[in-house]
Order: C-alpha cells, then sequence, then structure tokens
C-alpha cells in the first residue's frame, strides 16, 4: 500500500488526504492544531466539493502534531525526520502548509510545485485559488500514473492554466 505524509489540516490538506483514502493510500496528515478562518467555496472548487463529498467514504489516516525537521528524498520515496519520533519513509509528501525546507530541494524553481517525491501543495493553491481542485487534481494524478513524477507532471501541467488566468484577472 503506498502511503503518504500531508502536512497540514487545512481545507486543502484534508482534501487531499480524503481522496488519497478513497484510493486506498495509507495517510498521515501532520496538524499544527492552528484554527483556519473560513473558505470561500466557489467556481471549480464548488464542483470539487461535491465531487469529493459524493461518496461517503470512512477516513483512515493518523493525525499528529509532530513537527516535520527535515526532508530526505531518495529514488523511491522520502524519509522524514520529526521533532518527537523517530525518522519514517513516505512515498510521498504533500505539504499544504510550507514544511520545514520542502521549498529549498534541489532543482526546485520558483514556478514548479514538486520534486522528488514532494508536492508543494501550499504553493500551487496560492497561485491558483482553487484549494480542493489542487488537492483533488494531485489525488487523481496519483490514480492516472503509476510514477510520481509522471503524476507531478500532470498535475502541474493540468492545473497551471488556472495560474496563469488568475494572474492575468488580477492585472485587468
Amino acid at each position: 500500500m503506498a502511503t503518504a505524509l500531508v502536512v497540514g489540516a487545512g481545507i486543502s490538506g484534508l482534501a487531499t488526504a480524503l481522496r488519497l483514502t478513497r484510493s486506498t493510500w495509507d495517510v498521515v496528515v501532520l496538524d499544527s492544531g492552528a484554527h483556519h478562518a473560513p473558505v470561500l467555496i466557489t467556481g471549480p472548487d464548488r464542483h470539487a466539493a461535491r465531487r469529493l463529498a459524493a461518496l461517503p467514504h470512512d477516513l483512515h489516516y493518523e493525525t499528529r502534531r509532530s513537527k516535520v525537521t527535515a526532508l530526505h528524498p531518495d529514488r523511491f520515496g522520502v524519509t522524514v525526520a520529526f521533532n518527537d519520533h523517530e525518522d519514517e519513509w513516505f512515498d510521498v509528501v504533500v505539504c499544504a502548509q510550507p514544511c520545514c525546507e520542502a521549498e529549498r530541494l534541489p532543482g526546485l524553481r520558483l514556478e514548479t510545485w514538486s520534486r522528488d517525491h514532494v508536492a508543494l501543495l501550499h504553493r500551487a493553491v496560492r497561485d491558483t485559488g482553487l484549494p480542493l481542485s489542487a488537492a483533488e487534481l494531485l489525488a487523481d494524478a496519483f490514480d492516472i500514473h503509476p510514477d510520481d513524477r509522471a503524476a507531478f507532471a500532470w498535475w502541474e501541467t493540468t492545473l497551471k492554466p488556472h495560474a496563469i488566468r488568475r494572474a492575468f484577472t488580477r492585472v485587468r
């Protein structure tokens, strides 16, 4: 069974956890315990919310209050160092909020949202304003592509036009 660490229990983090558990991933969610402001759900996110809730599914994920202190990607996944227990290995790490040094992974450019088994979901959400759609598309990518590099490439290609449109709309 594939394993995922989702850092952040906001709307995009929980949507990712929900969607991945539906695809039989073993998911661990890290929750800082901070309360988030309500998020307005409109447009594509409204449709994504309907799809995410369309099939009732028991959530089988573990929630922890640990903090990530380091990420060590290798050819097959990511070893994650925590502040309060031993390191653990995951197939994929999804940063639904900024997490440790994920932004400094080698080869990660400002315009990319993923690298070496790590998805910077929070950056994609910031650039598109679509937390539920970005989360749902990320999990869809793992269903479509068995290789996470191909999944990340598909996810970014599918979601990038929304970032461009949003930037264009702000200028007008």
